[in-house]
């Protein structure tokens, strides 16, 4: 059988960031099903939530951003509702002043 593909995504801007850049990260959902009480995580831990809207800003970042993140959410669909979560993402957060290259 075909593989489905993810119900939901977080999409990230930028992998690679420096301290003190602000990003925001969104979760969509795949195809017409509405996604409500959004939650975010770096690791496994819970960021915050539930948000009624579907992004989370990072303002401004720090070298302890650093992680996986995911996203995770309820799918409404007519009569039915699952919860879903995203595949991770790994953002990487590089001090302001990097090492000189030799």
């Amino acid at each position: 059988p075909p593989c489905l593909p993810d119900e939901l995504v977080l999409q990230v801007p930028a992998w690679v960031l420096l301290e003190g850049d602000t990003v925001t990260l969104r979760c969509r959902r795949s195809g017409d099903k509405t996604v409500t009480s959004v939650f975010f995580y770096r690791e496994e831990e819970e960021l915050g939530g539930p948000r009624n809207g579907t992004e989370l800003s990072l303002s401004p970042v720090q070298l302890h951003d650093s992680g996986r993140y995911h996203c995770g959410g309820w799918l409404d669909s007519g009569l039915s509702r699952k919860w879903e979560e995203s595949e991770p993402v790994t953002v990487t957060v590089h001090s302001e002043n990097p090492q000189s290259y030799n």
